[in-house]
């Protein structure tokens, strides 16, 4: 699935969003229009683990869909999950983390029904990160800018962290992808 954000060729309005989606491998395409406490989206993730989409909107809801987009839940209501929010990382149903603005991430372990602060990340939680989990969801790296780009691993879900950064010195970057076992960089330049 993919997200339309302009509207642009579509013969929709510019600001009404929509999920763009495709159940025969992109053949064809339809449009499924987002119900207005959804409009102003900030992301879509997809859980690699079910059929189940995310989005973020307005920057302080989180809202699934099991059906495709076809129909969406009410913004989650869960103890701890406050904050604007900025990027929702899927693990699997049970395990994700939402990085905020000027706030240290939360984590779920229980497919959402509360969240936690993530105190291992206190001390760059107000750094634009970005985070992204391996395709296996043994591994979470973690980017942003102190200074310098920094890079940081973990394997127990953001509870201790591994500094990969080496001797990158980019001033801007990122997580960019994971092919297989490598975590690619992005320094954003030439």
């Amino acid at each position: 699935m993919a997200l339309d954000v302009t509207g642009t060729g579509t013969g929709r309005s510019a600001r009404e969003w929509y999920v763009l989606k495709s159940s025969n491998f992109g053949a064809n395409w339809s449009w499924v229009r987002l119900p207005p406490f959804l409009q102003g989206v900030g992301g879509l993730v997809a859980n690699p683990t079910s059929d189940t989409i995310y989005v973020i909107s307005g920057g302080s809801c989180i809202s699934h869909s099991a059906d495709h987009a076809e129909s969406w839940s009410p913004c989650w209501k869960a103890p701890g999950l406050t904050g604007r929010f900025r990027q929702l990382v899927v693990r699997d149903s049970r395990t994700m983390v939402v990085l905020r603005d000027g706030d240290v991430p939360l984590r779920t372990n229980d497919g959402g029904a509360s969240w936690r602060r993530m105190e291992s990340l206190a001390s760059v939680a107000r750094r634009q990160l970005t985070a992204e989990y391996s395709w296996s969801g043994k591994t979470l790296a973690l980017s942003g800018v102190a200074g310098q780009l920094f890079v940081w691993v973990s394997r127990d879900d953001g509870d201790t962290w591994t500094d990969e950064s080496g001797d990158y010195s980019a001033m801007s970057g990122g997580v960019a992808q994971w092919y297989e076992s490598t975590l690619y960089i992005s320094s954003l330049g030439q």
